[in-house]
C-alpha cells in the first residue's frame, strides 16, 4: 500500500510505501531489503529517490509499521495515458521515452534488472521528470547467474524468452517492456494484452511473426517450452507484421514515424543477443534527431487540466463507471 504523507517540518508531501511485515516468519520480506539496498545504491535523475525508513516503536519486538519515505510525484504514466483530459504531445512521449532509458542505462551498468517495469511504474512529476519506481522485484545481476525466476515481469510487459520457460537472461529482458511502454505511449492502451501466459505468447506472435532457428539460433536450448509453440512442419509460421500493428488505433497516426516504429522494432527483437539496449537506443535511434527535436523536461509543457493521476485512481473510476452502467445509471 502507498500513501500520500506530509513531512512535518518541511511540509514536503511524500509518497509513503508500507512493507508488510505481519506475515513474515523472520520479520522483514527479503524482497523490500533487497529494493532497499538498490535503491541505497541508485543515485540518477530518472530512478525514484528513497528518502529515508521509517518505523513505529513497539517495544522489544519487530515493528508492525515500516514505511519507506519517497518523494512525491503527482502522475504515473498509466493514470496519464488513461486520463482523456490530459492532452499530450510528441514532446512528452519523445522526452519520456528518452528518460526512461537513460534511467534504465545508468541501472544497467550498475548492473541491476528491474523485472518489472511497465506503465504504472513509471512516476512523472509537474515539472516533467520521468522517475523509474517500484524496485520490489529487482535484482543485482551478472553474467554468471545460472538459474533466475522466470515468474517476473507483468503479463503484458514479459518479454518472450520468460514466458518459453528461459531461467538463464540478461537484462536484456528490460528492454522488451521499454518496447511495449514505447508502443503504448503513441497508442494511449497496452500494446500486447494477453489473458493468460499462452494467450500473450499468441499475441505475440501475430504481432511479430514466429522466432526462427536463423535468427534466434540457441531458441532449444535457451527456451524450454518453446518446443510446445514451435509451428509443426506442416504449418505455416506467422509473418512479422509488427510495423502494421504499430500503425492501428493510433489518436495521432502522424506521430508514429517510421524512426519510431524501427526504435520500437529493435527494442521487440526476439533474440536478446540481437535486442537493442538502453545504450543502443539512446546513441542509435534516428528518432531523438528527427523532428520536433527531443525536448528536457523543464522544457516540456505540463499545464494538464488533471493536478494529480495515478493507476489506481483510473482503476477506481472505472470500476465506478462500470457500477453505474450494471445499475442502469451510467450513459
Amino acid at each position: 500500500m502507498v500513501y500520500l504523507g506530509v513531512d512535518k517540518v518541511t511540509g514536503e508531501q511524500v509518497a509513503l510505501k508500507r512493507i508488510k511485515t505481519e506475515q513474515e516468519e523472520n520479520g522483514f520480506p527479503i524482497t523490500a531489503i533487497r529494493e532497499v539496498k538498490i535503491l541505497n545504491a541508485l543515485k540518477h535523475e530518472n530512478i525514484v529517490t528513497l528518502k529515508e525508513i521509517v518505523t513505529s516503536k513497539e517495544k522489544g519486538e519487530i515493528p508492525k509499521n515500516v514505511f519507506m519515505v519517497f518523494e512525491y510525484h503527482e502522475y504515473d504514466l498509466t493514470g496519464i495515458l488513461k486520463t482523456n483530459e490530459i492532452k499530450l504531445t510528441q514532446d512528452h512521449i519523445k522526452s519520456w521515452t528518452q528518460q526512461l532509458l537513460s534511467g534504465i542505462h545508468y541501472m544497467h551498468v550498475n548492473t541491476v534488472i528491474h523485472r518489472d517495469l511497465k506503465a504504472s511504474n513509471l512516476l512523472i512529476n509537474s515539472k516533467g521528470q520521468l522517475r523509474i519506481a517500484d524496485f520490489g522485484l529487482a535484482r543485482s545481476w551478472t553474467e554468471d547467474k545460472k538459474r533466475l525466476t522466470n515468474c517476473v515481469v507483468t503479463l503484458w510487459y514479459r518479454p518472450p524468452e520468460l514466458l518459453l520457460g528461459c531461467s538463464k537472461y540478461s537484462p536484456k529482458i528490460d528492454m522488451w517492456s521499454v518496447g511495449c511502454i514505447i508502443a503504448e505511449m503513441f497508442r494511449r492502451k497496452e500494446f500486447l494484452r494477453g489473458s493468460n501466459e499462452a494467450h500473450q505468447l499468441d499475441e505475440i506472435f501475430r504481432t511479430c511473426g514466429h522466432p526462427t532457428t536463423e535468427d534466434w539460433p540457441d531458441i532449444h536450448d535457451v527456451c524450454p517450452l518453446w518446443k510446445n509453440f514451435e509451428p509443426k512442419p506442416d504449418e505455416t509460421p506467422m509473418k512479422n507484421r509488427i510495423r502494421n500493428a504499430l500503425k492501428q488505433n493510433l489518436p495521432h497516426p502522424a506521430w508514429m514515424t517510421d524512426s519510431a516504429m524501427d526504435l520500437i522494432e529493435k527494442l521487440l527483437r526476439y533474440n536478446p543477443e540481437k535486442r537493442w539496449s538502453a545504450f543502443d537506443a539512446l546513441t542509435n535511434s534516428q528518432y531523438f534527431y528527427d523532428k520536433p527535436i527531443v525536448k528536457k523536461a523543464s522544457e516540456l509543457s505540463m499545464n494538464f487540466r488533471v493536478d494529480a493521476v495515478h493507476e489506481w485512481e483510473n482503476r477506481q473510476r472505472v470500476e465506478q463507471q462500470q457500477r453505474l452502467r450494471n445499475n442502469g445509471l451510467g450513459k
